[in-house]
């Protein structure tokens, strides 16, 4: 269930960080810091064990920059605390 729980959440990530309209700059030049936290993003995200199925999901800046925080958490989490084989 972990493995699943963890490719879901690299592609995910990934999908979501290579849409071109994921910009972290916003157009008066200000960064991602100064950016608005209610502004809705939508971003199209590959449905797993598929190559053509997408799913568009709008959430707020705020949301995707949590996710991705969460997303980064586990994907940490899962590879400092492995369990040891005793074979």
């Amino acid at each position: 269930m972990k493995i699943v729980l963890f490719s879901a959440a690299l592609l995910v990530s990934g999908a979501a960080a290579a849409q071109p309209g994921s910009s972290s700059a916003s157009p008066n030049g200000a960064g991602a810091r100064n950016a608005d936290p209610n502004e809705t993003i939508c971003r199209n995200v590959r449905e797993t064990g598929s190559m053509l199925s997408r799913s568009r999901i709008c959430k707020t800046r705020a949301q995707w920059e949590e996710d991705r925080r969460t997303t980064r958490q586990n994907i940490d989490r899962a590879q400092t605390n492995r369990p040891m084989s005793g074979n």
